[in-house]
């Protein structure tokens, strides 16, 4: 039983007692770190990751409106068309660890800005595209916009939300959905109006509006302090910088980025790997669902009218879920791990019943469930990750960014993989029977590791007698003296 008390000391300090020794911390210029959590300016960081998530995700429905105007005006082939979209998405999800170690050199606010600038400048570039290449440059451009915040904002709703941290990470995913769903029309009203180089330059200047989200955003105090105590680290075993040499200073920039690439998480927790991978394999399975919905109803016998109607519905059912299940993972009636399971297991009934259902209506409730179960997943990771990584917070970022990195790879695999299938059998029967294999499959990778999955929940923190968890006593750990008894 460990004995903890309190009591103030003169000089503004409070005095720790407990069996490690006696603690004595300097009150005088220090805040409280739960100053604006869960409330206060937490709701302006929640709005301004939010509108992020709008732009950010609604860029990749809006170009999905872009592609055949691409491919009559820029005489391109649906392949090299297809082949621009996947570098402009999916590598801003591979390159995940990049941003990861960006978010340990430069601050929150200064990431997103530029992310916005970037992915602007990219699009003015693809408005102004002549040929392929043109295209591929513009592309790459707008993908390195769209990664910079993708780490930055998930940390910034994490430093903010304590209580209601579940809640506001499915608002931030749910922004981005939205805008996938609102700004696909508003596009195809611009191209009809300015055709598609002037719909894509007032899209670029609607772009900008991330950069406004970005000042908006403010580092709190334990961003601050980790930064600090950082530096500090790389002072007393390195020098200042003004005392190396200015080979080992970009020596040492290199080492200290690629420290914070995040792979060292994997090698602390290695029970991450288990669900990284599950999500992998999930996110194959989500892939092929979006990309072939469509065209699975339409072999069923309905019209690509009504078959698009199915793929609303799904997106309907993805808002929902996100939205729900953040307030019951934040009342304690369900933890991010039992949801992320039963999720998964959803998602693998409803892919199931696809091939043996006809009638419009079973479609329609099958779709919308599907996207309730395979559509929520994105905001639980964030929120499974928070829970298995609580008493080591500062793997967070790093496994943001080895999560964006894993996704990505279902991501690219879910199209080749479904299509593959429906070329080799004839029909999207055996596609998705084995779409839904693959959940069962994400599914059974947590499920028989639980006693796994709790014993890193219950794990005491390290080194407990080399310092305090001050969260405990609710107080400051800056200018911290210890005095042993």
């Amino acid at each position: 039983m460990v004995d903890l008390s309190l009591e103030l000391s003169p000089r503004s300090t409070t005095k720790v007692i407990n069996r490690y020794g006696v603690t004595y911390i300097n009150m005088s210029s220090s805040k409280r770190p739960n100053q604006h959590i869960d409330s206060g300016y937490s709701w302006v960081i929640l709005f301004a990751a939010t509108l992020v998530a709008f732009f950010q995700l609604g860029i990749a429905k809006v170009f999905g409106v872009f592609i055949p105007e691409l491919i009559e005006q820029l005489q391109m082939s649906a392949f090299a068309v297809g082949l621009n979209f996947s570098i402009a998405f999916g590598l801003a999800s591979l390159l995940g660890p990049v941003w990861t170690a960006l978010t340990y050199h430069m601050s929150h606010r200064e990431l997103v800005v530029s992310g916005g600038v970037l992915s602007s400048i990219g699009l003015i570039g693809a408005s102004l595209s002549q040929s392929s290449v043109h295209l591929c440059c513009s592309m790459v451009l707008l993908s390195i916009g769209s990664g910079l915040p993708l780490v930055a904002k998930i940390v910034s709703i994490k430093d903010f939300f304590e209580k209601k941290f579940a809640m506001a990470n499915g608002i931030t995913y749910t922004g981005g959905a939205i805008g996938m769903t609102v700004l696909a029309p508003i596009i195809e009203v611009l191209i009809n109006t300015y055709g598609w180089r002037g719909a894509m330059l007032i899209f670029a200047s609607m772009n900008f509006n991330m950069c406004v989200g970005g000042t908006l955003m403010i580092q709190h105090e334990r961003s601050h302090t980790s930064a600090k105590q950082d530096k500090q680290r790389e002072h007393d075993t390195s020098g200042s910088p003004s005392q190396r040499s200015w080979m080992d200073n970009i020596l040492g920039l290199i080492k200290n980025f690629t420290k914070n690439l995040g792979f060292s998480v994997l090698c602390n927790h290695r029970i991450l790997l288990t669900y990284l991978t599950a999500m992998m394999v999930h996110d194959l399975a989500f892939c092929g669902w979006v990309l072939f919905l469509v065209s699975y109803t339409i072999t069923v016998g309905y019209t690509a009218q009504v078959a698009s109607f199915l793929s609303a519905l799904g997106g309907g059912g993805a808002l929902l879920g996100r939205l729900v299940a953040g307030p019951f993972i934040d009342k304690g009636f369900i933890s991010g791990h039992m949801a992320f399971i039963i999720f998964l297991v959803g998602g693998a009934v409803m892919m199931f019943s696809y091939p043996f259902v006809e009638a419009y209506w079973l479609l329609s409730l099958i779709s919308f469930m599907s996207g309730f179960c395979l559509g929520s997943t994105s905001p639980i990771y964030v929120v499974l990750f928070k829970e298995i990584l609580r008493n080591d917070e500062s793997a967070f970022a790093g496994s943001m960014g080895l999560q964006l990195m894993f996704r990505s790879i279902g991501w690219f695999a879910g199209g080749p993989l479904t299509g593959w299938l429906y070329d080799i059998s004839g029909n999207f029967y055996f596609s998705f029977m084995t779409l839904a294999g693959l959940e069962v499959i994400g599914a059974l990778l947590i499920i028989i590791r639980p006693s796994r999955f709790k014993k890193c929940l219950s794990r005491p923190e390290t080194n407990r007698s080399a310092y305090l968890d001050m969260k405990d006593i609710n107080v400051a750990t800056l200018d911290t003296q210890v005095e042993k008894v």
